[in-house]
């Protein structure tokens, strides 16, 4: 896929961003076989992660506190949108084919429209929880590996 092709697919995806809520594309950097886009407004960042292949996620911070930071997946668990996902996730990619990027990419767009309005407009109250939510996730993933790690 070219560059372009993917820039577009972004812009058509994320461009409630711009006209709801006055945020920017401030960064495009393509990597190898990634590339992230970092939307700013005077609030909020968001950071679209992709690697070819692999499902994008979301980065939601808060511009004046880097480290008050989730991703769009904790949040739509939190609001019970979605299920959390299960310790053996961690350690499978979850992949995507090219042809399911774009609706993919749309749903995220319109997910983060519906579920994110008070972290895309600076109200992030609800950060503490998801952080929590996934430092448990993290202790389960610990958990999980310690269990099914080959004994020497």
């Amino acid at each position: 896929m070219k560059k372009s092709k993917f820039e577009r697919m972004v812009e058509k995806a994320f461009w409630g961003l711009e006209t709801k809520y006055g945020f920017k594309k401030t960064e495009t950097k393509f990597e190898n076989r990634s590339v992230t886009i970092r939307f700013q407004n005077a609030t909020t960042e968001i950071l679209l992660n992709y690697e070819i292949g692999n499902t994008p996620w979301l980065e939601i911070a808060d511009v004046h506190n880097p480290q008050n930071k989730s991703t769009l997946g904790w949040l739509l668990v939190e609001k019970g949108i979605d299920k959390g996902p299960q310790p053996e996730q961690a350690f499978h990619p979850a992949t995507l084919n090219e042809d399911e990027l774009e609706p993919t990419l749309q749903t995220m767009g319109q997910q983060l429209l519906d579920h994110g309005a008070d972290l895309l407009k600076g109200d992030f109250r609800i950060m503490p929880k998801l952080q929590d939510r996934a430092r448990k996730y993290g202790l389960e993933c610990d958990r999980y590996l310690s269990i099914r790690k080959p004994k020497p």
